[in-house]
């Protein structure tokens, strides 16, 4: 009888309020990553995937501005192939069109865990809705211009002065790429810089190190953090603190990426007045159990393969 799979492995939080990134290495097994990229391989041969636009400062040639100096003003977006190139395919939209997926379910399963650990890490609201999508870049030998590397230029996934009402809060990739993937060759390493003010510290003290441990996390001069994209592994960061980039990738490089959501406050005024009137109507409001919560999803999931009834 063969041993039941390990569980996964804790994820730690504690570096996102600090402007750093977690990781959490293999926190799918090898038979999740390879699910899901044979979803989004599928996918891409489908011709669904589109180019992916890029979100960054308007001045690049300008040192990075402090957190709380950066408006709406100073981002732009541009498709244009000098700062990104990468194909990507939205979940919830361009891939359920194309079809169910049992590995894209359990994707959504494990968002919803990730999103209740995050409101209760950080002590913050996250809105039920997400951007998720899948991210595919090109292997090229960065001189063919027939087969161009891909790359993602430096830049922020959202501006603290954005003034949409659901803006983005926590940034997270999921890398599917097989573990024999070396950076030295392929290339491809997401480089996360520290907050500004850090940086300006570090750099004070004249530090010049370079390390490198089992989770593929390198620190150089302590004002950077380089990630290799080995499959199984989770990073999150805060959306607005943490500028960073990838680095030209020599292989095709693949990931889940998804931002979780500040709530809307309408939303979240309108459900504290909707609390309030069922406390009017009964003195014991009604709470779903972890088993309520895994029908309904097993139902919501047999709902999306047409089978509901069955």
């Amino acid at each position: 009888m063969a041993s039941p799979p390990p569980p996964p492995p804790p994820i730690d939080t504690s570096q996102i309020p600090k402007g750093r990134v977690s990781i959490t290495p293999n926190l799918l097994s090898k038979q999740q990553v390879k699910a899901l990229l044979d979803d989004a391989k599928h996918l891409h041969r489908k011709g669904v995937f589109v180019p992916g636009g890029l979100r960054r400062r308007k001045n690049t040639d300008a040192h990075p501005k402090q957190n709380n100096d950066i408006s709406a003003d100073d981002m732009k977006t541009t498709t244009d192939a000098t700062t990104r190139i990468c194909d990507i395919c939205g979940i919830f939209d361009d891939a359920e069109a194309a079809g169910p997926s049992d590995a894209r379910d359990d994707l959504l399963d494990l968002m919803g865990d990730l999103r209740e650990l995050l409101q209760i890490d950080l002590g913050v609201r996250l809105s039920e809705s997400m951007e998720l999508q899948y991210l595919r870049y090109p292997g090229g030998d960065g001189s063919s211009k027939k087969k161009k590397s891909g790359f993602y230029g430096r830049h922020f996934d959202s501006s603290p002065e954005d003034e949409s009402t659901c803006r983005r809060k926590v940034s997270l990739l999921l890398y599917l790429n097989d573990e024999t993937w070396d950076v030295k060759k392929d290339g491809g390493v997401l480089r996360a810089y520290l907050p500004r003010q850090e940086q300006l510290q570090q750099e004070s003290k004249s530090v010049k190190k370079r390390k490198r441990n089992s989770d593929g996390l390198v620190e150089e001069g302590g004002s950077t953090q380089d990630i290799t994209p080995k499959g199984g592994t989770l990073v999150l960061f805060d959306s607005a603190s943490v500028e960073h980039e990838v680095l030209p990738t020599y292989r095709e490089r693949w990931a889940v990426v998804g931002w979780f959501l500040g709530e809307d406050i309408s939303t979240v005024e309108g459900r504290k007045n909707h609390r309030l009137e069922g406390q009017k109507r009964s003195s014991q409001p009604s709470h779903h159990s972890g088993e309520d919560q895994q029908r309904r999803r097993k139902k919501k999931k047999r709902r999306r393969r047409g089978d509901e009834g069955r």
